[in-house]
């Protein structure tokens, strides 16, 4: 990524309707609105999509989830949690991002904010893209969360592109069927569910138009 790209990826998701990146036309635009107003909430939720420079490639980094936490065990998922009280969306995606990779990745640089979508655990999930400005080469410098971080890994931006790289699955919810991307589907580290719909959302409205 270079600043100029970064820079074109900033505007663009700026001038995005309402100012954030859509991951799906089905979804109300408007979840967290409708739920500050419900007489019981459900929780919320942010996760960061970390662009990077890998060894000077485009990348986006991405974690394996241990055995060990609540849900989405052994999960593929972006670094993320529930936000705080008194806390943005933006600052939950940067704090959780640190928890679960360590202090010394380094600074975090803000891109956008893309539209809230629903877990399937009911939790609202808003996804923020970041870029961290340091090259994260072989991610020796990276602490990752033993509680909750089983692996990190990334793609280049090239490979998620690929045709061959990404395939679709039919899940069936609240009996709805619905068309869902997969990418890297013969791997151990599968991209699917809620990770692969921000995944492909993200790709497809802020990065591939710039």
């Amino acid at each position: 990524f270079s600043f100029r790209w970064l820079q074109r990826i900033q505007t663009s998701c700026a001038q995005l309707k309402g100012g954030k990146v859509t991951i799906s036309p089905h979804v109300s635009n408007d979840l967290l609105e409708k739920n500050a107003v419900r007489s019981t909430p459900k929780r919320t939720a942010a996760v960061l999509i970390p662009l990077c420079n890998r060894n000077g490639q485009a990348s986006i980094i991405f974690t394996q989830r241990t055995d060990d936490v609540s849900t989405h065990k052994g999960q593929v998922s972006f670094p993320g949690g529930h936000v705080e009280a008194n806390e943005t969306a933006i600052e939950a995606a940067i704090r959780e991002c640190y928890e679960e990779l360590g202090n010394d990745i380094g600074a975090i640089s803000i891109l956008g904010v893309c539209q809230t979508i629903p877990a399937i655990t009911g939790t609202l999930v808003t996804p923020i893209i970041g870029f961290i400005d340091r090259d994260v080469e072989d991610f020796a410098h990276f602490e990752p969360s033993a509680g909750e971080v089983k692996k990190v890994f990334s793609h280049t931006l090239e490979e998620l592109m690929q045709p061959a790289f990404r395939s679709q699955q039919t899940l069936e919810r609240n009996g709805i069927k619905m068309t869902m991307p997969v990418f890297n589907d013969d791997a151990d580290t599968r991209i699917w569910g809620l990770t692969a719909m921000i995944l492909d959302g993200v790709l497809k409205s802020a990065i591939q138009p710039t």
